[in-house]
């Protein structure tokens, strides 16, 4: 089995269609087929999350300082540092209690956050251009071609005339461009098909690159959303290690701050931004898209009537039908 050179392209091609084909199936969402998490910590009620009161009102300064309902071993609300230093629970008891609160807080997070990622993703991705027509590299071509055909047909090359079959055909077409008005007409088409060719491949290039807008922004979103859970992880293990030690009734210097925490808020603003990007370019895109293409469409009309114009002149100059 031989091996072609162009064989290498093809390898590429599939290795990035696989790579853009798996892209678009990876779930951005952070819980994602995870809704049943939320039923188990129904039990928990608290009147502020620090993961996303961080960075807002100073109200409430400190973790210790907030208000939690948990059924089952209290019957009323109480701040956090009364539960987790209770004296008639044990301390893996209240090691359980603090999981699941932070668990809570946790998930509750993450929701909020999916929420906004998904609504931010849906107006990023919404591309109200299914219907348009993709440019295609086999008109590009077309006109290449036919600026490089009417280009060689200028040169009037003497030889073409004793082409067998061909010949006499080549001679009717240089008996044509004798004349200085199709001559003339000729070099328009070339120039028409080359200024059309780059024009097509100037708008190629820009709608492809609106079409994968809504590609590119799941990838952000993913890429955004692994970035800032990397950083919100170590809260998790900070705010669970300080209360671990309230629990065990070690000496602990300080409150832990709310402020501390890792803010996300930051991300999600970078997120909203690069959205309402995408938003406007596809409006752009969208506002102009008939506009661009009724140039190109001009050009190429004008380009098919000389064309048309040329064969039935050279009818009528060298006064033949083909057949």
């Amino acid at each position: 089995m031989k091996f072609h050179i162009l064989d290498i392209f093809r390898i590429r091609k599939k290795i990035r269609e696989y790579r853009l084909e798996k892209k678009e199936k990876q779930e951005y969402r952070i819980l994602a087929n995870k809704e049943n998490l939320f039923n188990s910590y129904n039990h928990i009620q608290y009147d502020i999350n620090p993961f996303l009161y961080v960075g807002t009102s100073k109200e409430k300064k400190d973790i210790e300082d907030i208000i939690i309902s948990y059924e089952g071993y209290f019957d009323k609300a109480h701040p956090l540092h009364y539960l987790v230093r209770y004296p008639y629970l044990k301390i893996k008891q209240r090691k359980q209690m603090i999981d699941e609160i932070i668990k809570k807080w946790e998930y509750d997070y993450y929701k909020d956050v999916d929420n906004k990622l998904t609504k931010i993703f849906e107006q990023a991705s919404y591309i109200p251009i299914k219907d348009v027509k993709k440019i295609r590299n086999r008109s590009i071509y077309s006109f290449m071609f036919c600026a490089l055909f009417f280009l060689f047909l200028l040169k009037q090359y003497s030889f073409l005339q004793v082409i067998p079959y061909l010949g006499t055909v080549f001679t009717k077409i240089n008996r044509l461009l004798i004349y200085r008005r199709f001559y003339n007409i000729a070099s328009i088409i070339v120039y028409l098909s080359i200024i059309i060719s780059m024009y097509l491949i100037i708008v190629k290039v820009y709608f492809d690159k609106v079409l994968q807008y809504g590609l590119s922004a799941k990838g952000f979103l993913i890429k955004e959303r692994d970035r800032m859970l990397r950083k919100f992880k170590p809260n998790i293990k900070r705010v669970k290690r300080h209360l671990y030690r309230l629990a065990k009734y070690s000496r602990v210097e300080s409150k832990y701050e709310i402020n501390n925490l890792y803010n996300s808020k930051n991300v999600v603003k970078r997120i909203q931004r690069y959205g309402r990007n995408v938003i406007n370019r596809v409006g752009f895109f969208t506002s102009y898209y008939k506009e661009i293409l009724l140039g190109s469409k001009i050009i190429i009309m004008i380009i098919y009537t000389l064309i048309i114009y040329l064969l039935i002149s050279l009818f009528r100059v060298n006064s033949i039908t083909f057949w």
